[in-house]
């Protein structure tokens, strides 16, 4: 019955888009609780509720223009079965592009994954919203730039991509006043190199980000920083064994001390402006390792991550009690090649840095148990 639907809703179709179009796609959500303590406080509120992990809608397809050229193209949009938690659902706002594809590589210009986010996830397995159940802190670099990428073909195991976005494309921002100022946020390159062979697997991603960050003299002046970003990945993926190590260096862009965010710099009658997409004030750096070990038992998929971040330097001086230790463990089931539930628990500890008067704000302990399920199709 469902296939002889799908065939009668087939033929209200052109001829040409039953040929092209590839309609796909993952349905995810689960239950999440945590709770929170502060050195020196008792809990506080437990969260809990229904997440969603990522779904998403996607319709792609290609069209061959003949002598090994291919005009390709995909449209991705997310979909929250759980609360949006700010991130509104909406048309193409996953990865959405228009390209051309050949044997010497593929050109594609649209909303695209940077290397991190585009397949640098490997160290991360998990299925999550709240970043204690996944390793949320050392993924936040992954980000989507409306840009132009190129993505080589692979030899002996080896490729590579590039990607770069025009400052005119950033989300958001006062242009005029972002120009009168100087603080606008500019073009961002990403470069991703990728091999791999009979299970062995390494990565590299770099970015860079023009004028991410704003570094504020005694004398009020505001002087722009360019923003970098290093990760490596390796491991091992094969014969029901699966290992995954990672290092990040990030410099004046997201970072996982939570001090460093939502903050503003004076710009006289004007108030106060964040600088360009990165809210970045303050010249910053930080360095954190990861680890990911498991291994299949039939359709049972058992893994254990742990995850550190160094004290971070501000404006070149390290701060102390602003590292950060993690810990997830739990297990996947897969009920078939589509489906998969998913249970574990996270442990996070992380540093609130100093006050004014050089005394420390404490740390904060993340208690989180999850449970969920996930349809690929």
């Amino acid at each position: 019955m469902k296939k002889t639907l799908i065939a009668l809703a087939l033929t209200t179709l052109p001829v040409a888009a039953m040929a092209e179009v590839i309609l796909y796609g993952q349905m995810k959500a689960g239950y999440e609780v945590s709770s929170t303590k502060t050195s020196g406080d008792s809990h506080g509120p437990y969260q809990n509720g229904i997440a969603d992990y990522g779904s998403r809608i996607g319709f792609k397809g290609s069209e061959d223009l003949g002598n090994g050229l291919k005009a390709i193209w995909q449209v991705e949009s997310a979909i929250h079965l759980g609360n949006s938690n700010g991130k509104a659902d909406g048309w193409a706002n996953r990865d959405s592009f228009i390209g051309l594809q050949t044997d010497f590589g593929t050109i594609r210009a649209g909303r695209i994954s940077n290397a991190m986010k585009a397949n640098m996830d490997v160290v991360d397995p998990w299925e999550y919203n709240n970043e204690v159940l996944g390793l949320g802190k050392f993924t936040r670099t992954g980000e989507r730039y409306v840009g132009i990428a190129y993505d080589s073909p692979e030899w002996a195991g080896f490729k590579f991509n590039a990607l770069y976005s025009p400052r005119d494309n950033v989300n958001g921002g006062n242009r005029n006043s972002e120009y009168d100022y100087g603080m606008g946020a500019g073009d961002k390159y990403s470069v991703g190199l990728n091999y791999h062979n009979a299970g062995y697997y390494a990565k590299y991603g770099f970015d860079y980000l023009k004028n991410s960050a704003a570094m504020i003299s005694e004398s009020g002046y505001t002087k722009l920083k360019d923003g970098q970003v290093h990760r490596l990945e390796g491991g091992y993926d094969a014969n029901n064994l699966f290992v995954g190590v990672g290092y990040q260096y990030s410099k004046n862009t997201s970072s996982y001390f939570r001090g460093l965010k939502g903050a503003s710099i004076s710009v006289g009658e004007q108030g106060t402006m964040n600088v360009g997409d990165h809210n970045v004030t303050w010249d910053n750096q930080g360095q954190e390792a990861a680890l990911t070990l498991g291994y299949h038992f039939n359709n049972i998929f058992p893994k254990i991550s742990y995850a550190h971040g160094w004290n971070v330097k501000i404006n070149g001086t390290k701060e102390q009690n602003t590292k950060y230790d993690q810990v997830v463990l739990g297990t996947d089931y897969d009920f078939s090649k589509h489906t998969t539930a998913n249970i574990q628990a996270g442990w996070l500890r992380e540093g609130n840095g100093h006050d004014e008067l050089n005394q420390s704000k404490g740390k904060n302990k993340t208690t989180a148990f999850g449970v969920g399920l996930k349809h690929s199709f």
